[in-house]
């Protein structure tokens, strides 16, 4: 890979600053910066870092001693770079070790890899890449583009839009955790419905979205969830939100748009959350939150010994209220 700077200025709309012929071999990191590449530099920290070891570096600001492409936003920038020169590849075509059930429809441009299940009356759009070792049920919808990564497993019914990914392990559909306790035991609530997945978005490893018990659990537009999360029956998550790992939703959660959930956030059944809300990290909602708001209950680590001591304290309040009435 030999990569001119100007040629980088332009992929990423940046200035050169410094010399323009430079010639960059690759990318590296600001923590490990190497020679002849162009490392991507967010902080002043990252810049004295890269100086002097890299060819050239991409960042918001003035600087010396080093050339260098000025962009208004270096992550922005970065994800220019990344899609432009380290495109994803993708094969082509329908292995012989795949199973297609009847009346499976297929579009053009699709892979579909090895010991692949299809179910009956599937609907695959271009361009769709469905890698080995994934089950995807009867009736379910796949739009263009989309690409489901090996050992999905997609349950009956499912409707998943255009330009989707899905990483491994995922399991899309299963049954919601519904049941009925009385005093003759535990009886399971049959779940009729399904799960639609709207256009831009992403899916992490082993991330469960559970199917609906009459209508559909229903994910946004350009929403994006991280490994590890699970969404239960009946959800409604708006567009655009962003759902970190080991967050858990319960059964008719509904979010609004640009919703942020940060890891391992819990949410009570039926909750609503407002547009543009950010939820801190490891925080449990069992209310109702207004948008536009930043909202957090989590409890740092703290050194042990001055935890036990605050702990005895906090089983004291009781008592030291009751003297004050």
């Amino acid at each position: 890979m030999k990569i001119l700077l100007k040629k980088v200025a332009q992929v990423i709309e940046g200035e050169v600053k410094g010399n323009p012929l430079e010639e960059i071999t690759g990318i590296s990191t600001p923590e490990n910066p190497k020679e002849n590449t162009i490392v991507f530099c967010k902080t002043d920290k990252d810049i004295e870092k890269a100086k002097g070891i890299a060819k050239a570096i991409v960042t918001e600001k003035d600087v010396d001693g080093i050339s260098y492409i000025k962009v208004k936003d270096v992550r922005l920038a970065l994800a220019k770079f990344l899609e432009y020169f380290f495109p994803e590849k993708h094969p082509v075509g329908i292995s012989p070790k795949a199973s297609l059930g009847e009346g499976v429809e297929v579009g053009e441009e699709v892979y579909i890899g090895d010991f692949v299940v299809i179910g009956n009356n599937v609907k695959i759009g271009n361009n769709v890449k469905i890698y080995p070792f994934t089950y995807v049920g009867d009736n379910t919808v796949i739009g263009d583009n989309t690409i489901i990564f090996s050992g999905v497993h997609i349950y009956r019914n499912t409707v998943i839009g255009k330009n989707v990914r899905i990483h491994s392990g995922s399991v899309i559909g299963a049954d919601g955790f519904g049941y009925h306790i009385s005093p003759s035991g535990i009886k399971k609530l049959n779940h009729i419905g399904t799960v639609i997945i709207e256009d831009n978005v992403e899916i992490g490893a082993n991330t469960t979205i559970d199917r609906a018990m009459i209508e559909a659990t229903i994910v946004g537009k350009n929403t994006k969830i991280d490994n590890l999360v699970m969404v239960g029956h009946n959800c409604k998550i708006g567009e655009n939100n962003i759902i970190v790992s080991q967050v858990g939703l319960s059964g008719s959660v509904k979010t609004g748009k640009n919703v942020i959930l940060a890891g391992q956030v819990g949410v009570a059944d039926h909750v609503e959350i407002g547009d543009n809300v950010v939820v801190t990290a490891k925080s449990g909602v069992a209310n109702n939150l207004a948008s536009n708001k930043t909202y957090g209950a989590n409890l740092p680590a703290i050194e042990w010994s001055k935890w036990k001591r605050i702990y005895l304290y906090l089983l004291r309040l009781p008592d030291i209220f009751k003297k004050f009435k």
